[in-house]
């Protein structure tokens, strides 16, 4: 088992969800990522080293990305949130 490690800007990422998805990411999405962080694929170009968790809620697409590191045993958030102009933000965040 992984620790997650959850910055504050991944918080309000998840604070400006809807409640109810905010549960079902903290019961199952996160969970799923802690006990196999290396189960999602890896982005590609500019965020090349960092991995997408895909998962839809309600008829949207959303995406949890982070990246793995070993030797902590961590997988550490880098941004939470709907499909829509996600990788733009992205970039700006790294």
């Amino acid at each position: 088992m992984y620790e997650l490690v959850i910055p504050r800007s991944v918080e309000k990422d998840i604070e400006k969800l809807p409640r109810q998805l905010q549960k079902i990411i903290a019961n199952k999405h996160l969970e799923s990522i802690k006990s196999d962080p290396h189960q999602s694929k890896f982005l590609r170009g500019k965020s090349r080293g960092l991995r997408k968790y895909t998962f839809s809620y309600r008829g949207t697409e959303y995406r949890i990305v982070y990246k793995v590191s070993e030797t902590a045993k961590s997988a550490i958030l880098i941004m939470v949130g709907s499909r829509e102009n996600f990788y733009e933000r992205l970039e700006r965040r790294i």
